[in-house]
Formats: structure tokens, C-alpha cells, sequence
């Protein structure tokens, strides 16, 4: 079923699609990957800067997104990908078409934890091996206890309720560790080739807090 969203999809561009973090995350990505990768972006959004990027390196892009306005953006600005409604937790990608990369650009944050898990190793098991997973998130290392609402979980791994403002609505989401995203891909076949913090904040006007994003690339390695 398909989602509403409390903001429109030119306010979400606006807020995120110009983020230089983002930028030069995705070039590092476009510089491991061989020519012509056959590439899944999970949480596609508008398709910008994402799908974009990477149609534009010459890679085949299949999207998926659970907001029709964004689906429909994404296949407008990019004829030559696949876009489609689907909530990334169902989706099941066509059977026989193997992936060199899976992109997940801050779409993991509406997840909880055993979600997120169970996330990771349904797409890491469509990569082959060498085939990238590359995440940008928020580790919760990275945010003042006072914003931990219930604290860590016991194994410290991961908390489930990091507050913060998000285009002028208070939300929570649940943040790995950097030791926990570390084990997570460890445990389902992935080494990290490539992470990196970096802070960014949308214009004033946008209503949301200066945030350090967490970027990973992941190579699967069994």
C-alpha cells in the first residue's frame, strides 16, 4: 500500500537532494563499480541525487520507493530505470537478475531494529560476491545522550529511539553503532571498504536539525 508523506516531494529535494555529502558519497560508490552495474536504489525518493548519478555514470537502475509521488518523479527523470511502488521490507527482486550494488540513502531510519537486520541480509543475499551494499545513515555514537531517549540496547550494539527534527516534525529512529553496523555486515558476508562522517544541515527554511550522517560501503566477500 502505498504511503503519504507529511512533506511534498519538491520540499524533500530542496531540504536533501543537494547535499555535498551525499555527493561525494556517491562518487566513491560510482568508482568501485564495474561499467554498466545493474544497481537497486532502496528508498529511491525523487531519484535525485541517487538514481540520477548513477544513471548518468551509465548504470542500469532499478527503483523502489512506498510513495507514489516519489516513484512517479524518479521514472520522469529517469526514463532509462525501473521504478516501482514497494515497501522495501516485501520487495523481492525478479528472480535470475543478480545485483552489483544495493544503495540504501537514508531510507533505513522509519525501520527498527530487527527490520533493519532482516533488511541488510535479504538484500546482501541478492548481491554475488564482490557485489557493493552501500548505506547512508546516522551512528548513535554520534548523537548527544540526551537525545537517546531509552538508552542503548544491552548488547550496546543499537538505540532504538534517537531523536531528532526532521522537516518541522519531532521522529525517532533506531541507530546502529559504528561496532554495530561493523558486526551486522560482518555476520552476513560483507567487509567495509569505505566509511566516512559528515555533518549537514538543510536551509533554515526546512526545519530540520543539523544532522552527522554515517556512510558505508561494503563489499560482499561470501
Amino acid at each position: 500500500m502505498a504511503e503519504s508523506v507529511f512533506y511534498k516531494p519538491h520540499q524533500y529535494d530542496d531540504a536533501y537532494a543537494y547535499d555535498p555529502g551525499v555527493h561525494r558519497f556517491l562518487s566513491t560508490v560510482i568508482s568501485h563499480l564495474p561499467s554498466h552495474s545493474q544497481v537497486l536504489d532502496v528508498g529511491c525518493g525523487t531519484g535525485k541525487p541517487v538514481a540520477e548519478a548513477l544513471a548518468a555514470a551509465g548504470h542500469f537502475i532499478t527503483g523502489i520507493d512506498n510513495v507514489d509521488a516519489m516513484v512517479e518523479l524518479s521514472q520522469k527523470r529517469i526514463p532509462s530505470g525501473v521504478f516501482q511502488l514497494s515497501d522495501m521490507r516485501e520487495y523481492v527482486h525478479p528472480e535470475g537478475k543478480q545485483l552489483d550494488a544495493v544503495l540504501m540513502v537514508r531510507s533505513l531510519f522509519r525501520l527498527g531494529r530487527e527490520e533493519i537486520e532482516d533488511t541488510l541480509r535479504k538484500y546482501g543475499s541478492q548481491l554475488h560476491v564482490g557485489g557493493l551494499l552501500c548505506i547512508a545513515t546516522m551512528a548513535a555514537e554520534d548523537f548527544s545522550p540526551d537525545n537517546i531517549l531509552s538508552g542503548y540496547d544491552p548488547d550496546g550494539l543499537c538505540a532504538r529511539e534517537v531523536r531528532k527534527r526532521f522537516m518541522g516534525n519531532q521522529v525517532t529512529s533506531t541507530l546502529f553503532t559504528r561496532t554495530g553496523w561493523k558486526q551486522l555486515l560482518q555476520e552476513n558476508g560483507f567487509i567495509i571498504v569505505d566509511q566516512k562522517m559528515e555533518v549537514f544541515g538543510p536551509p533554515d527554511q526546512m526545519d530540520s536539525d543539523v544532522l552527522p550522517y554515517y556512510y558505508i560501503i561494503a563489499k560482499k566477500v561470501q
